[in-house]
């Protein structure tokens, strides 16, 4: 739309005293200061163009209750628009909105604000969503004194031997030293570069490296960071691996990539046209030897660059939360209360528990305090984020707990946590029982009985031999297109403990056995094949593969941008597999027939999706019972399943939403 033909459009609206106006999708680039003249209008959208501002005349519309400018360019707001008295419902979704004015906060009727995918700085995002309410208290808090906070967190991580601790000695100035110990868990060191004449606090992370720790990465790998994956010229590494593991964890954080050891390999380089195209977070690969010292200096300028552009930097905090802040990092001990960090909070002026909620959620990304939300562990804050990897890496490496196949033994764990000499950290009995809840709300372990404790990442890898009757077995496969994540397998098994059959459960698969249907199910992993396997049989299989299919999906889930195809195996060849959601679309066209890639067999899409499908409406709704059963929501599934279950003739009958439902229960339980 032209800008005459919008101004046209709005002298129309002038004449019949519109009360609403939709210019949504018009392409519109500017609004004319003409908007102003609709006195009458009550509702305005604005929504899927191309602004970039909007005129102060915006502000003169008294009687406007709804506004919708989601999915534009829109950099800023006019302070005017605090002057829409009457506004209930304000939609800015998908802009680049780096600040609210304070004068939003005047908007005494305004219940819905939606401001997600802006970069927020002031307020902060995670403020920002939470409402309206939340705005108008972090604004008062920072007409008390304010400040950027300058500081950010860069995450380094790779293979064990990659040169990772070398690379931050190098850059920290420090000496080569080619017999450096192996890191176990973390390593955290300060630097305080020069930005512009002001001095960045820079927190740098260094990960250990090993297979069997990259699980505990789920605790400190943060959004709002700069990661630095260093990989080693002389072998084979696996970029794609630790990118999705960095996806997982930190969403679209940037990346940094350092070839290091080029000394020792020149040749070694990556596919970089592929991986940029396919990974938008990459911001430069980078050529290293930390043994002759080169490429570091051009690295350091670079990394000292790319920190002046973390999000992280530009926010402002009240000095209040600064005041907490200072006290958390002078404190002597690894860990305090909750109680002790209100009592802060409330000394330093902080009264709302909204406030000191958000506050400790920009602490954790900082890693300053370790905060977990799970009822057993949010009262503790761990101040010492080593404290807590120090002491599950020491579990996971006990010599005691590898030589039983994993089952640790809860009263070995005071000769285990034991302060050996050099060691900085004590870890008295009364944490043991939080380091293991820590451990069991990760999915690391579960609790065999009240004296054992088993973790699955320990288990033995060779599959013992067991009976499965698989005549008349149900199959289901989970394929990861890029990344299986190691702790997918493990975790799973930890959800689904209760169910093992006699101990049947090894390194990547376990046997199931549901106690309500006299069911029972294998599920293995294979790491190579990116593939995940559910087969079973009994009774109620198709419920119980259902469960289980839920179950696998709520881990996925937990992993940011984690590639995921469902797949149904052919019944005569399981190694063939159909995509779930391609089966949905194409029953929905109407179309029965599917040949596989690589087949000449020709299969009935109303068979294949009849083996996993719902048959029966009290299939589906017992299925929701038993998640419920799981669920902490006040918000029963058995409720959505209402609104879920569509009972509509097609070509193959009735039809139940499975694949809907899954969708609005996860949707829930991420919200909660």
């Amino acid at each position: 739309m032209t800008n005459e033909e919008l101004l046209k459009v709005i002298q129309r609206a002038k004449e019949k005293e519109a009360i609403s106006l939709y210019l949504n999708r018009k392409g519109l680039k500017r609004i004319p200061a003409e908007i102003g003249q609709l006195h009458k209008l009550k509702y305005l959208d604005l929504s899927d163009n191309q602004l970039t501002e909007l005129p102060v005349q915006i502000g003169i519309l008294a009687n406007l209750t709804w506004l919708d400018l989601s999915n534009n360019r829109l950099v800023s707001l006019p302070s005017e628009i605090g002057q829409l008295s009457k506004i209930e419902w304000l939609h800015l979704v998908g802009n680049r909105l780096n600040v609210l004015p304070i004068e939003i906060c005047r908007l005494a009727y305004l219940t819905e604000l939606e401001l997600l995918d802006n970069p927020l700085n002031s307020p902060p995002l995670e403020v920002a969503q939470k409402g309206i309410k939340f705005i108008r208290q972090y604004f008062a808090e920072l007409e008390q004194g304010d400040q950027p906070l300058n500081e950010v967190k860069i995450i380094l991580v790779g293979e064990g031997a990659a040169g990772k601790t070398s690379l931050v000695k190098q850059l920290l100035g420090e000496a080569f030293d080619k017999e450096e110990d192996t890191t176990h868990g973390i390593n955290i060191r300060g630097w305080q570069p020069d930005n512009g004449g002001q001095q960045i606090k820079v927190n740098i992370w260094d990960f250990g490296g090993q297979e069997i720790m990259h699980a505990t990465h789920q605790f400190f790998l943060s959004r709002r960071s700069l990661y630095v994956l260093v990989l080693d010229g002389r072998k084979d590494e696996r970029a794609e691996y630790w990118l999705r593991h960095i996806e997982s964890f930190g969403g679209d954080s940037p990346v940094l990539i350092v070839l290091n050891k080029h000394d020792a390999n020149p040749s070694f380089d990556l596919n970089r046209p592929f991986l940029l195209g396919k990974y938008p977070i990459i911001k430069g690969f980078h050529r290293t030897s930390c043994a002759t010292g080169q490429g570091v200096d051009r690295f350091r300028k670079v990394l000292h660059d790319e920190l002046a552009k973390v999000e992280m930097i530009g926010i402002r905090w009240p000095q209040s939360w600064f005041q907490v802040k200072q006290r958390l990092e002078q404190m002597p001990k690894p860990y305090i209360s909750c109680d002790e960090y209100a009592t802060f909070c409330k000394e330093a002026g902080i009264a709302e528990d909204s406030s000191r909620e958000t506050l400790v959620d920009f602490l954790h990304d900082l890693g300053v305090a370790v905060h977990f939300k799970d009822f057993e562990l949010k009262h503790t804050h761990v101040l010492d984020p080593k404290w807590v990897t120090t002491a599950v890496y020491k579990i996971i490496n006990a010599e005691q707990v590898a030589e039983k196949g994993g089952i640790l033994h809860v009263n070995s764990l005071t000769e285990i946590l034991q302060k050996q000499d050099k060691e900085l950290y004590d870890f008295p009995a009364s944490m043991h029982r939080y380091i293991l809840d820590l451990m069991k709300q990760f999915e690391l372990c579960y609790d065999l009985d009240r004296e054992r404790v088993l973790i699955p990442q320990l288990l033995s890898v060779a599959e013992p031999s067991f009976s499965f009757d698989d005549k008349s077995v149900l199959r289901f496969a989970f394929l990861y297109e890029d990344f299986l994540p190691l702790s997918i397998l493990p975790r799973f098994t930890v959800k689904r403990h209760k169910e093992i059959k006699a101990g049947l459960c090894w390194r990547t698969g376990v046997v199931l056995t549901d106690k309500d249907s006299g069911s029972e199910a294998v599920v293995r992993a294979d790491y190579e094949k990116r593939r995940i396997d559910i087969w079973v049989n009994g009774p109620h299989r198709k419920e119980y593969l259902h469960f289980l299919w839920y179950s696998l999906r709520e881990i996925n889930a937990s992993f940011e941008k984690l590639r995921v195809r469902e797949r149904v195996p052919m019944p005569d060849d399981p190694q063939r597999t159909a995509d779930y959601e391609t089966l949905l679309k194409h029953a929905t066209l109407g179309n029965d027939i599917y040949v596989p890639d690589g087949s000449d067999t020709v299969y009935s899409i109303k068979k294949l999706l009849g083996l996993v499908q719902p048959a029966r409406e009290d299939e589906l709704l017992n299925l929701v019972r038993k998640i419920d059963k799981q669920s902490a929501s006040k918000e029963s599934a058995a409720e959505i399943f209402n609104d879920l279950v569509v009972l509509k003739p097609g070509i193959f009958g009735i039809t139940f939403n499975l694949n809907g439902l899954f969708k609005r229960i996860l949707g829930r339980e991420k919200r909660k």
